[in-house]
């Protein structure tokens, strides 16, 4: 029994550690996009910096305040385009009833 739980804890472990890379990966990914440049240097400075900790934090900080940005104009740009869908509406229909009149 002593075997198994040992087996299984070194399994949850490796699992763990799969996990985390890719998280680190899908980070790495959403910043680079961030970014907007790709180059071999940013790509080596990016995964230095993947070996600390609070480089990582900051990393994830940006990426998060990014998205969130991004979220927002998406949300505004959303908005405009129903507003002028509205007005055009508004616009046909005054033009329908001058016509009408």
């Amino acid at each position: 029994m002593l075997i198994t739980i040992l087996g299984l804890a070194f399994a949850i472990g490796n699992q763990r550690e799969t996990i985390n890379r890719y998280r680190n990966n899908d980070l790495k990914y959403w910043y680079i996009k961030m970014q907007g440049q790709t180059s071999e240097d940013s790509f080596l400075r990016l995964d230095r910096q993947f070996q600390y900790r609070d480089s990582v934090t900051i990393i994830r900080k940006q990426v998060e305040k990014y998205e969130q940005l991004v979220m927002e104009q998406v949300e505004r740009m959303e908005r405009a385009r129903r507003e002028a869908e509205e007005a055009e509406k508004l616009k046909k229909e005054t033009e329908y009833l001058k016509k009408n009149r």
